[in-house]
């Protein structure tokens, strides 16, 4: 029998220990969705979907984050306590939070699409390299056929299926059910560097495994500045948004970074680097600043 207990912080009444919760909560989920969904997916569709299997393979793909990833995490987080809405921190917030969030994301984003690049040009052995093209070749070839839109009615599923899907499954529960367990048994900011390796390691693409642990702390972040989920989910369909819009209308995998085509320059990279670095930081600032502002007002 499981005995609810206040956390007297948050005032949150949970059944089980918050931090053992999340852990078997993310192995389920983990099960359902890696392995149940993405066995299915690849039972219908094969490694690799031919063209032709575009549409089913999108469809398919929205559903299983729907069934797979936001029900398990819901009934979960309902299974944890009654005041489930705190616990995924549902509740409005100040618009200036989303607007810097969207600032911040888009700079981020570009800034580690530079680090990828570089990332890339690091030289390795030859037998390792070969396998890990293989593996990344295949990791493409399924992203280029979720991606890839030739008509505007096209480029609105993929942003259905890749931007605005992920956004509210995988933030209710990384930055929802993960990261509101985490709160109630250990420190913000360890809360926040857990929840965002753990969301790098779950998307299981070692590529790009630094730049999704750095992503999903910056998203743990402004749930814990906001205090709400939705400044991240906003944040995280921008994420998306942008690397979609940019191969539609562009025909390239990045805007600032495109591969295939001519080497950037050491003084590119530093140059747009140390800019975007500063817009990022900037808008960092500004949420700090804003958020001291608004726990003033509420103490008052």
């Amino acid at each position: 029998m499981s005995e609810e207990i206040l956390h007297e912080g948050s005032g949150i009444n949970f059944k089980f220990r918050p931090a053992a919760f999340a852990a078997i909560s993310l192995l389920i989920v983990f099960f359902l969705y890696q392995l149940v969904g993405g066995g299915l997916t690849v039972y219908l569709f094969g490694i690799i979907p031919s063209a032709d299997q575009t549409t089913a393979v999108r469809l398919a793909t929205m559903g299983a984050e729907i069934m797979f990833i936001l029900v398990p995490a819901y009934f979960l987080s309902r299974i944890q306590t009654m005041e489930w809405r705190r616990l995924l921190s549902i509740r409005k917030t100040d618009w200036y939070f989303v607007f810097l969030a969207i600032v911040g994301v888009i700079s981020l984003e570009q800034l580690l699409e530079l680090y990828l690049y570089v990332q890339g040009l690091i030289p390795l052995p030859s037998p390792l390299k070969h396998i890990l093209d293989q593996f990344q070749q295949i990791i493409e070839q399924t992203y280029k056929t979720l991606l890839t839109a030739k008509t505007p009615f096209d480029f609105l599923l993929v942003v259905l299926v890749v931007a605005v899907t992920p956004a509210i499954c995988e933030e209710t529960l990384f930055r929802g059910l993960t990261q509101g367990n985490f709160r109630l048994s250990m420190s913000n900011r360890k809360a926040i560097i857990l929840t965002g390796i753990i969301f790098g390691f779950y998307h299981l693409d070692p590529f790009t495994f630094v730049a999704l642990c750095v992503l999903g702390i910056y998203l743990s972040y402004l749930l814990a500045a906001s205090e709400s989920i939705i400044v991240p989910m906003v944040a995280h369909f921008t994420n998306n948004f942008i690397s979609t819009l940019v191969l539609y209308a562009m025909n390239r995998d990045s805007y600032i970074a495109p591969s295939g085509g001519p080497p950037l320059s050491v003084g590119y990279i530093i140059g747009w680097s140390a800019v975007l670095a500063l817009i990022f930081g900037v808008t960092v600032i500004l949420t700090e600043q804003h958020k001291h502002n608004m726990q003033e007002v509420n103490q008052r």
